[in-house]
């Protein structure tokens, strides 16, 4: 993965910033970004887990990748390993998620509600590099 993640600070919420040559980079950064907030990003390992993700444009579909990553994580108790993501349109992605049980390992990480629409934006800047911006609910 070439993509990455900084964290926003905001009064009642976190924000990602994350960049990547194309939007698969930026949704593997988000994923890598969401599972180390949250305390439980392990790369490496796991087994895979296929996700789909429908929205009606390219925020909205990062605003859902999120939802599906934190439905993930706490329906499955499991931890990030790794993410590859393909991203055919603006309205939808495939990826592949490696996920592993948490067993006892102590997540030190915050807990998140839900992506927000709060600031979002998702543009191919004039260099070519892509960047979305995104804040969460904790």
């Amino acid at each position: 993965m070439t993509g990455s993640f900084e964290i926003l600070e905001h009064t009642a919420d976190v924000g990602l910033r994350l960049t990547g040559s194309s939007p698969g980079e930026v949704f593997e950064a988000a994923g890598e970004g969401v599972a180390t907030l949250l305390g439980a990003w392990f790369p490496g390992g796991g087994k895979e887990h296929l996700v789909e993700t429908i929205a009606v444009d390219r925020e909205a579909l990062l605003a859902g990748w999120i939802d599906d990553l934190l439905y993930i994580h706490e329906a499955e108790d499991v931890v990030f390993c790794g993410f590859e993501v393909e991203v055919p349109d603006e309205v939808r992605l495939s990826a592949r998620v490696l996920i592993a049980p948490r067993d006892d390992r102590e997540l030190e990480g915050v807990g998140i509600k839900a992506a927000t629409y709060h600031r979002l934006r998702f543009e191919q800047r004039s260099d070519g590099i892509w960047l979305a911006e995104i804040y969460v609910d904790v």
